[in-house]
């Protein structure tokens, strides 16, 4: 039976029974539409009748209602109401964890993100049970929502009892868009932190960075009401051991946090060192002292006990205990070595003259390494890798924090060098700078290029070795910065695989060592979204030396300049996909010289040992990646398995090739 749409002017009568005359015309809502939240209402509210005739109507909720308030209540967001029965079910289910079950989760976060290094397992299982205030509550939510997908914690039994990660979040998202801007709290700030690496994990950098910044705004302004002679709010001034320990572990990890994701976005880092000295902050402090509270007394000298003054650097050299404090000052010099790249590099005004050459003692890029240097020489020698094993360091349960560390140093390393290095070299390439404008206006020393080579691709081994030996001895990292040195050794480590002569034959095991790094992005890829875009850059760049190395002459000549956005590709840690530019750019080169048959090898000369084995473990992804975003143009055609590349049949050296400019 049809209804008969009713007009009105949000209260009886309707104009229908208003023009036929009709008495006791009553207004109702339609009872197959009614949403959830008009029936949450109702429980409050006195229930609407039922019209007398066939004709409904929704009826508002107050008889004096205006039209236009009448109107809002005929279209109800049942969304809204949706996501709040949605976060108070969340809330249900944190309150209804177990204490095991929360330290359990507790404990896979505290090891497996070094950089977090800032929950105190006692005082937070202690306010977990006792206080479970709502700020407690949003904590838990984050560090669930960031652990809840790691693998480590799906192999345990009861990982079936969580909820999926994104719920979690969205119960941390809702929670914090309040208490950001309440009074400043401790646990709030430690869950922005939190939420800022599970935002850039999912690609959500701007989030990132805003909570990022929320969180240090936060402990700012308790740090700043800490040494205020006259603080304008009523915290007190007096903290027992423990507690000023994890305000300092959570003060330290808004710098570390600052400079990740400052990185490569072209923003200013927030934190300078001189607010850390301007705040009074202490040095940050060691296992022991973060487990047990330090003494306070010693602690008074504050920031002139730090790392970074030429008195501490004279002291006892740092042990796995103080790693914290190492990869603060390591963060600083991350900071500074992203800052160098994205303000062009060897590429910016007057840097290519004599005195800005990376041998010059005074260069930008030689103060860089120098504090490098000098960063890695204040550790105990038994933090560094491949000279001590990982397993050595999991047996005492810094497994994790030893491969973060030596993770930053080789990262950085490989950035600083790789910045001076061509990015289209050809088959006769020996070791060398940049072999397209703007080149060095000096020589180098003699053997000063063959030395570089050596320190970048065995920073690309030592960095894949690293990531598979966390991996067999159960201390592998899931987290976007280990990501991100993932994929910077694996680009590296396929360079050096198909222009062997960059490194004059010294990496002999660079397949291997892509592999390695290949695998870790599989399963990274099963955590965070990150890995799409860095597979794909990968993928690309294999398709492009794949083709330089097939038919040399046709890519003679050819420098970055002609593959810009790729090369922009290979140095994003806030990594955006452009598999369709980098396409765009390698087809481009191939339209500008004549076309050449390239031979396509035979089913029998597919038995070589020696191919670029990329698609191991990838097989599914790159077919995905490949048929979702690339199949135009001649890219079906030229892009096969790697597995049915022999490399023996490319010819060896020519010595007919022209030489490089």
């Amino acid at each position: 039976k049809s209804k008969i749409k009713c007009i009105n002017a949000g209260s009886a009568p309707c104009q229908k029974c208003q023009k036929s005359r009709l008495p006791g015309c009553e207004l109702s809502r339609p009872p197959s539409k009614t949403p959830r939240k008009a029936i949450r209402r109702n429980t409050f509210d006195t229930p609407s009748q039922h019209s007398t005739h066939e004709h409904e109507s929704p009826v508002p909720s107050s008889s004096a209602a205006s039209p236009a308030r009448a109107g809002q209540d005929q279209r109800p967001n049942i969304q809204d109401f949706t996501q709040y029965e949605d976060i108070a079910q969340v809330e249900s289910h944190l309150t209804g964890l177990s204490t095991d079950l929360v330290l359990k989760s507790l404990n896979v976060f505290v090891n497996k993100y070094p950089e977090l290094a800032i929950l105190h397992l006692p005082s937070f299982a202690k306010k977990h049970q006792s206080q479970d205030t709502k700020e407690i509550k949003t904590l838990l939510a984050a560090l669930l929502a960031i652990t809840r997908s790691h693998p480590l914690l799906i192999t345990f039994p009861w990982e079936s009892s969580l909820l999926p990660k994104e719920r979690y979040a969205e119960y941390a998202r809702d929670r914090l868009s309040k208490s950001s801007f309440e009074a400043p709290r401790l646990e709030v700030a430690q869950a922005l932190l939190i939420m800022t690496v599970y935002e850039w994990g999912t690609r959500e950098f701007h989030r990132a960075w805003i909570y990022c910044g929320i969180a240090t705004r936060i402990m700012q302004a308790l740090n700043s009401s800490r040494i205020a002679p006259y603080p304008l709010d009523s915290t007190p001034n007096q903290r027992e051991s423990v507690s000023f320990a994890i305000e300092n572990r959570t003060t330290w990890a808004c710098f570390i946090l600052d400079r990740m994701v400052s990185s490569g976005t072209y923003n200013p880092p927030m934190l300078p060192w001189s607010e850390m000295e301007k705040l009074k902050v202490f040095r940050p402090l060691s296992a022991v002292e973060f487990a047990f509270g330090p003494d306070l007394v010693s602690q008074m000298n504050g920031i002139e006990n730090n790392l970074s003054t030429p008195q501490r650097e004279q002291t006892a050299l740092f042990d796995i205990t103080q790693s914290f404090e190492v990869l603060v000052s390591g963060f600083d010099i991350w900071a500074q070595v992203m800052t160098f790249i994205y303000n062009d590099g060897r590429r910016a005004p007057g840097m290519c003259a004599p005195q800005n050459c990376p041998w010059a003692s005074e260069s930008p890029w030689s103060k860089t390494r120098h504090h490098l240097q000098t960063w890695r020489a204040n550790q105990h020698h038994r933090l560094y890798y491949p000279d001590n094993s990982v397993l050595a360091h999991t047996t005492l349960g810094y497994g994790e924090s030893f491969t973060y560390l030596n993770l930053l140093y080789y990262i950085c390393t490989l950035m600083l060098h790789r910045e001076y290095f061509p990015f289209m070299p050809t088959g006769l390439s020996a070791p060398r700078g940049p072999i397209d404008p703007p080149t060095l206006e000096a020589e180098s020393p003699e053997g000063w290029w063959e030395a570089s080579a050596f320190e970048l691709f065995s920073a690309a081994e030592n960095i894949a070795c690293l990531l598979h030996d966390a991996s067999e001895c159960g201390a592998e990292i899931i987290s976007p910065f280990v990501g991100f040195c993932a994929f910077s050794a694996a680009y590296m480590n396929l360079y050096v695989s198909r222009f062997p002569q960059m490194n004059l034959g010294r990496s002999q095991n660079a397949e291997r060592n892509l592999n390695y790094c290949l695998a870790y992005l599989e399963n990274f890829r099963q955590v965070w979204k990150l890995a799409d875009s860095w597979l794909a850059t990968i993928k690309n760049a294999s398709l492009l030396y794949q083709r330089a190395t097939a038919n040399r002459s046709r890519y003679q000549g050819k420098s970055r300049f002609d593959f810009d956005v790729l090369h922009q590709s290979i140095h994003e840690f806030r990594v955006v996909d452009r598999s369709d530019q980098h396409l765009q750019e390698i087809e481009g080169a191939e339209r500008e010289v004549e076309r050449e048959v390239v031979p396509v090898p035979t089913p029998a000369t597919n038995a070589g040992t020696d191919s670029l084995d990329l698609d191991m473990p990838l097989n599914n992804l790159l077919t995905e990646v490949s048929t979702y975003a690339h199949e135009q143009g001649m890219w079906s055609h030229w892009w096969g398995s790697l597995d049915d590349i022999n490399l023996s049949i490319f010819p060896e050296q020519d010595t007919s090739v022209p030489k490089e400019p």
